[in-house]
């Protein structure tokens, strides 16, 4: 682990004025007859990666720039640029955290300006909460405080993914390795610890190594794209429960209420009709359609009060949002 830095990013040029190239979004509707906008769109070759929204506004990642829209997708524009791979984000209520894909974990403020490089590092996932930044890397599980006085190491978990965090733990989903494709879904706490077992390892063909995973006061959520499967388990550990089957390579999920909002890419090979966003009950129950069919690519996914929104790892794409 490279020693954090507290030095501005150079490569960043924030606060910049680029405004995406369609300012009237492109509309067309989903089977719930809600109308499918899309914005930021056309702005570069590059691919639309994470994505988050609050209040304040959304904020998604290009390859090499980041980006902010006002709620309801309107006025979107580049906050800074100059990223290798801008892929995963996280946000609280003053500042967004990027991770520039196995290089670097940067924080900016939400307006783009203040960017300072927390830790360097093969960075792939991070989260954060009211003291701390969490994030993985190769070498397991970190947490720095957003002081930026130090980096610690939680945990040496081998191919760490996604992570959450909760009022005391932090919960990650595996990857495994080439020697051992199972994934897990263990927890770690927050001051540190052993690392707690919260559901049986599975199969891990492939992995998207993203937003896989979530946790609301009860319960850890978490897609498996292998078995096609939406999955949930106590955050103390026990029986997983199957909330959805027989999905399309389910890549991303968000929480919201009482439901959870998943992205499914469709299988390599498979019909691009089980291609879109879906929408299924916590408890379980009928799954949803938000957006489906070939012509929606959907990869990361956030929702706010009133939108959900989601991303396309496809060249040239913008971020798709419809009503919840």
């Amino acid at each position: 682990m490279r020693a954090i830095s507290s030095v501005l990013v150079t490569l960043l040029i924030a606060g910049c004025s680029d405004q995406a190239t369609n300012d009237q979004p492109n509309t067309n509707y989903g089977p719930g007859g809600c109308p499918l906008v899309t914005f930021g769109e056309g702005v570069d070759e590059s691919a639309v990666n994470g994505i988050v929204a609050d209040a304040s506004g959304v904020y998604w990642t290009r390859d090499d720039s980041v980006w902010r829209a006002d709620p309801g997708g309107t006025s979107p524009k580049r906050l800074a640029q100059g990223f290798n791979l801008a892929y995963t984000l996280a946000m609280d209520d003053e500042a967004l955290y990027v991770v520039d894909y196995a290089e670097k974990l940067v924080r900016m403020n939400k307006d783009g300006s203040g960017a300072v490089v927390l830790a360097q590092d093969s960075i792939s996932v991070v989260a954060v909460d009211e003291s701390s930044v969490y994030f993985t890397s190769t070498a397991g599980l970190f947490r720095t405080p957003k002081d930026m006085s130090k980096v610690e190491s939680l945990a040496s978990i081998s191919g760490a993914g996604s992570i959450a965090v909760d009022d005391a733990f932090v919960y990650v989903r595996t990857i495994g390795n080439a020697d051992d494709l199972s994934g897990r879904t263990v927890r770690v706490p927050k001051a540190g610890g052993e690392i707690e077992e919260i559901a049986p390892p599975t199969t891990v063909t492939y992995h998207i190594f993203f937003h896989e995973l979530e946790v609301d006061g009860t319960n850890v959520y978490w897609v498996e794209p292998s078995a096609g499967t939406l999955m949930k388990a106590p955050k103390a550990g026990g029986t997983p429960v199957v909330l959805a089957k027989d999905l399309a390579d389910p890549v991303s999920l968000t929480l919201d209420g009482d439901d959870v909002y998943v992205t499914l890419r469709s299988k390599d090979g498979g019909s691009l009709d089980e291609r879109g966003v879906i929408r299924v009950p916590k408890e379980g129950g009928d799954v949803a359609n938000v957006a489906r069919g070939p012509q929606i690519s959907a990869f990361d996914v956030a929702v706010d009060a009133t939108h959900v929104y989601w991303t396309a790892r496809v060249a040239g794409a913008g971020v798709t949002m419809s009503c919840k």
